[in-house]
């Protein structure tokens, strides 16, 4: 039995030094399933005491543009459900072709977009992370009962809303302050997402909004980056989960699954 443990022990170290050695910067994380924008994996993210562990929590945009071989590409990739920010109307139910692809499919809506109080702040919706604390003072229960809902799934989680990247920006940001990433991680997710969004705008139609040139799109990011900056320095995440339900030995114990040290 001693031998045993020794070699559990000693498999579990080498299984964690692979892992280590595996783990590349964020940017490098992309994804490119058919179909699928503003994929990502968030694994080598630095928190305290360690990165997010790679092909365990991942975001993107709106899975119903991805093809029946997105949904493949995802699950070989580590996909094991997806959570999706919206109310099951924005995108019309669950996508048809996420069926039978072994990855499962769930609603956790953010947000009441036919609140007059978040009608009165965002027009059309929250598109900037100046919004972040309004909106978590809106509907700060819901964005804690997901952030709950992820750190109770286990690994293979997938976060998205339509474009992957407000939303879905701002529950990675609670869950990533939470393990104790620094500011510039956020920065750096966010402006990534804003980049893809854009040049996915590059010849699409969309209500609200359009491709825009390089100068525009560096003003959006430095305005963003400055808003989150006064966000994190406004807000402690912890504090903020406790007092919505989500305690510490919550996030405590789904570090073992998210975070390698």
């Amino acid at each position: 039995m001693f031998w045993g443990a020794q070699a559990a022990e000693a498999t579990e170290a080498a299984t964690d030094r692979a892992e280590r050695d595996a783990v590349v910067g964020p940017t490098e994380r992309e994804f490119t399933w058919a179909g699928s924008f503003n994929a990502r994996d968030l694994g080598g993210i630095q928190v305290a005491g360690g990165v997010v562990r790679p092909n365990v929590l991942f975001r993107s945009g709106k899975p119903e543009a991805w093809e029946a071989a997105g949904f493949a590409q995802a699950a070989a990739a580590g996909v094991h459900r997806i959570i999706d920010l919206r109310d099951p109307a924005e995108p019309g139910g669950v996508p048809e072709l996420s069926e039978g692809s072994g990855i499962d499919y769930y609603f956790s809506p953010i947000e009441d977009p036919q609140s007059p109080a978040f009608k009165s702040r965002f027009q059309p919706y929250m598109n900037h992370t100046s919004g972040y604390l309004d909106f978590l003072g809106m509907f700060g229960d819901r964005v804690a009962r997901t952030v709950g809902t992820v750190l109770d799934a286990g690994p293979g989680t997938l976060i998205c809303c339509s474009a992957g990247r407000d939303r879905t920006g701002l529950l990675t940001s609670v869950i990533l302050l939470a393990l104790g990433a620094d500011t510039a991680h956020l920065q750096q997710q966010d402006e990534l997402a804003v980049r893809v969004i854009n040049e996915r705008h590059r010849g699409l139609t969309h209500p609200y909004e359009s491709w825009q040139p390089p100068e525009i799109v560096d003003e959006m990011v430095a305005s963003r980056r400055q808003a989150l900056e006064k966000f994190v320095a406004a807000f402690n995440a912890q504090s903020f989960l406790t007092e919505q339900g989500v305690s510490e030995r919550a996030v405590a114990e789904a570090r073992e699954w998210l975070v390698l040290s």
